[in-house]
């Protein structure tokens, strides 16, 4: 992961936690200060060692804290880093969706090596949308859901969110109704 995860972690935990809360988070993930180059390709071990010393140092349960973070990189990083790429990526939740691995396209000029996720909409026949999620890293579905109610939040449109198959219980992905709530 990139230098500029390890940001949003700490501007994440900071705004929501505290500054007294980063500061254990920081000592006890052994993170310094080049570990925030936001450019800079670290191991992943990195980002995931911060999120386990913050589930300690809150203490938080990984899902909520790893939902408070998608919502922080949706309303707060993405809009601080990627404006104008958020922007055009489409009008509606749906729209934005549809276009987010053109949008990681944009973002991997940008990143050597990013191994970026792919996210593909399908609409079942209920009018429910189906996001299926496909990563090569383990246990972010809830950063995912967070990141959902982030752009629910940003568009103005309430949804509800329900995951309804899971990498972790043997899926090759993830994937995850969204309901528009009227």
């Amino acid at each position: 992961m990139y230098g500029l995860i390890h940001r949003a972690i700490r501007d994440c935990i900071k705004e929501n936690y505290g500054n007294a809360a980063w500061e254990k988070v920081h000592q006890d993930a052994g993170t310094n200060d080049s570990h925030f180059v936001s450019l800079q390709s670290f191991p992943d071990d990195i980002a995931f060692g911060m999120v386990a010393a913050a589930c300690n140092a809150i203490p938080i349960s990984a899902e909520k804290l790893l939902h408070t973070l998608g919502r922080h990189w949706v309303l707060k990083t993405a809009k601080q880093e990627y404006g104008p790429i958020l922007d055009f990526g489409g009008r509606d939740l749906l729209s934005f969706l549809r276009n987010l691995d053109a949008m990681h396209e944009q973002v991997a000029i940008s990143f050597s090596n990013l191994q970026q996720p792919s996210f593909h909409v399908t609409e079942d026949k209920d009018g429910t949308a189906l996001l299926h999620y496909k990563s090569h890293r383990d246990g972010l579905s809830a950063f995912v859901v967070g990141l959902l109610s982030g752009l629910s939040e940003h568009f103005g449109e309430p949804i509800h969110v329900e995951q309804v198959k899971a990498k972790a219980d043997g899926d090759d992905h993830d994937v995850f109704r969204i309901v528009m709530e009227t």
